[in-house]
């Protein structure tokens, strides 16, 4: 049961980052859910530049020692893109990148979408 949650938490934690990524572009004709994009990509950035730990990788942590596995000790992107590319990703690179999705979520929120 703990791994099926802990594996719940991780593909939560990845839609997530879609969402922060990708947000702008869907809903950029959404006034009412700009807003909401738009806090959670300044929330990741805040994450990524202070190192801040995601609620939601304490959470999946938890779930994965009460299972019985080791729970890694580093924050949830570089555990999982290490992971995806076999590389050491460092800090300033997610700040770098999660600043970059930031500024592209203003301009596409600032600029108006064209029909």
């Amino acid at each position: 049961m703990y791994v099926a949650a802990a594996e719940a938490v991780v593909l939560v934690h990845f839609a997530w980052i879609v969402f922060v990524v990708t947000g702008a572009v869907w809903l950029r004709r959404h006034s009412r859910w700009r807003l909401v994009h738009l806090l959670t990509v300044i929330y990741s950035v805040g994450i990524e530049t202070f190192r801040w730990i995601c609620p939601m990788t304490y959470l999946e942590q938890a779930l994965w020692r009460r299972a019985g596995e080791e729970a890694y000790r580093e924050a949830f992107l570089t555990h999982y893109l290490e992971k995806l590319i076999y590389a050491p990703v460092p800090q300033w690179l997610l700040v770098l990148l999660t600043v970059t999705v930031l500024a592209v979520t203003l301009v596409l929120y600032w600029k108006p979408a064209s029909d």
